[in-house]
């Protein structure tokens, strides 16, 4: 499953690049849409949207995916998609203080080193594809403000998980995140309505693609696995999107990125190994059982 949601948002950053709106619009939609889909599968199954005490805090979640997405959406357009996706992507380092002392959850050496062996991979990315001048340095920091959000995001959302099922968390914390995109957008005067059925279309492919088939497995995966696991899978995307970007955008990646690209991957398989593999004669027993 996180292959598939690896798969899936590194798809973001190119239809993003493709679709030829304002950057809060595109937030919008992709969050309402993906809230209405949301929904129906979870009406469609029986079981419908069931909201508890925890609402709150998934409000609070969807105010920091919103400004996320806003953020990052933003930095798309003011640099390259490998700094961009790259410097959205350190979030590890804050997730990984967040995971040991705000969450409480194991983090070993072998975990500490998947951390830093992903991050120097994206720092090496960012270092061999950087020219911090003019437009790019605005991209770079949107960009960070987004880690630090998305940060936050797993943080919260790993918390509710403990309450709440996936679609009735999802569908909530993308919910409010919409709201919060709506408010921006009327505040700032973005433009909502009035575009092509080609821009519609790829709204519609950004909520689904990366948005349902990456983020909605992630916070399927938040109630069972540990968020720095999740947080560290996230690194996957500017390896996916900076390939993707090499027949779509004719951005071909230097030695550097290529070596980047391994640091991450190997760090991403390191955490994410260590999930499954029993960590004491009892665990083994158990999971044998």
């Amino acid at each position: 499953m996180l292959a598939v949601a690896i798969v899936a948002i590194s798809s973001a950053s190119i239809l993003i690049r493709l679709t030829e709106a304002d950057p809060i619009a595109i937030t919008f939609w992709r969050l309402a849409i993906a809230t209405v889909i949301t929904t129906a599968v979870a009406e469609a199954s029986g079981r419908g949207v069931k909201v508890g005490a925890w609402w709150p805090a998934a409000a609070a979640a969807g105010a920091l995916l919103a400004v996320h997405f806003t953020t990052w959406i933003a930095s798309l357009f003011y640099t390259t998609i490998a700094i961009s996706t790259t410097l959205v992507n350190l979030h590890p380092l804050a997730m990984l203080a967040i995971s040991k002392y705000g969450l409480s959850e194991r983090i070993s050496r072998r975990t500490a080193a998947g951390v830093v062996s992903s991050v120097a991979g994206s720092l090496l990315m960012f270092s061999a594809a950087a020219d911090l001048g003019g437009a790019n340095l605005l991209g770079a920091f949107l960009a960070l403000i987004g880690a630090l959000a998305f940060a936050g995001y797993l943080a919260v959302g790993r918390l509710v998980r403990a309450r709440a099922d996936t679609l009735s968390y999802t569908a909530v914390a993308y919910g409010f995140a919409a709201l919060f995109a709506l408010a921006a957008s009327l505040g700032l005067g973005a433009k909502l309505l009035g575009y092509s059925l080609e821009v519609y279309v790829l709204f519609a492919a950004i909520a689904v693609i990366p948005m349902l088939l990456g983020h909605s497995v992630f916070n399927y995966l938040l109630g069972k696995y540990r968020a720095i696991t999740v947080a560290v899978s996230a690194l996957g995307e500017p390896v996916g999107a900076t390939l993707l970007a090499v027949p779509i955008f004719g951005q071909i990646p230097q030695p550097n990125v290529v070596l980047g690209m391994a640091l991450i991957l190997a760090g991403v398989a390191a955490v994410s190994l260590e999930e499954v593999q029993p960590r004491n004669p009892l665990a083994r027993a158990s999971a044998n059982t």
